[in-house]
């Protein structure tokens, strides 16, 4: 079974594929190729990505039409690939979709320490690598939508929504492998791990099912304090949790939780 993986940007999803390769999968980027394309014109991703959507204001599709094709062909023809790819989901879709979440301030740390590296795009600060992620995936959700007519921040796309924020790639890489096993059994449809750390405690009543209230990409207990207190006792990384509610706001607004309940 093909695994495609997906997630806001900063999230790590490409240091998780390439560990899930060391078990014996071919990997494949569509974002490179998209990089690749940016680099050959001079120009930077996030002006690249804006290039690219403006041309589809005026019907040009030929960047996404490209990667596209490259996904489905990969996806009807491979098996035990990992794909590294914004729509891979969608145009492989008899592949385990897998979502990582991450905190906007854990994820501009990570792109703006990575852009400190030799032939990275360069920021002057976190703040200013944090504003252009936001704006590059609010970029992305509109011509996605526009294109495809698909909502790629709507969680309930995927088979497996996971938190990166406080966890490494090989732990999120193992529970990948894990939780597609279980899928592949009939355990479950559609299921969403966060880290136990990153859920704010509240007086929330007891549940044998972790509940939780999400508001612009922060997630807030409403059921299962004790769950929750045995989970960060023991140290876990990840807590399968319930979306109760789903409310706009925040600058991670952009993501839609609500079908995830």
């Amino acid at each position: 079974m093909n695994i495609t993986i997906t997630g806001n940007l900063g999230s790590g999803k490409s240091s998780v594929a390439k560990i899930i390769v060391k078990k014996g999968y071919e990997f494949v980027s569509t974002g490179n190729i998209f990089r690749q394309l940016a680099m050959q014109k001079g120009v930077s991703v996030e002006e690249f990505n804006k290039q690219v959507n403006e041309a589809a204001s005026q019907g040009d599709h030929s960047v996404d039409r490209m990667i596209d094709a490259t996904t489905v062909k990969i996806g009807k023809e491979q098996d035990h690939v990992v794909i590294d790819s914004r729509l891979a989901w969608h145009f492989a879709p008899n592949s385990f979709k897998v979502f990582i979440i991450t905190d906007i301030d854990e994820a501009s740390r990570r792109v703006f320490h990575d852009s400190l590296r030799a032939n990275s795009e360069s920021y002057e600060s976190q703040e200013t690598c944090k504003r252009a992620l936001i704006h590059r995936q609010k970029l992305e959700t509109v011509r996605y939508k526009e294109v495809y007519g698909i909502d790629y921040y709507d969680m309930s796309n995927y088979n497996l929504v996971i938190e990166s924020t406080n966890a490494s790639p090989e732990e999120i890489a193992q529970e990948i492998l894990e939780k597609m096993e279980e899928y592949q059994k009939g355990h479950f449809e559609r299921l969403m791990e966060l880290n136990p750390s990153s859920i704010h405690a509240m007086n929330a009543i007891d549940d044998e099912q972790i509940s939780v209230l999400e508001k612009g990409g922060v997630f807030y207990l409403s059921k299962g304090k004790n769950q929750l207190d045995k989970a960060v006792k023991e140290g876990n990384k990840f807590v399968t949790v319930k979306v109760s509610d789903s409310e706009p706001g925040g600058e991670d607004s952009f993501m839609n939780f609500s079908n995830m309940k």
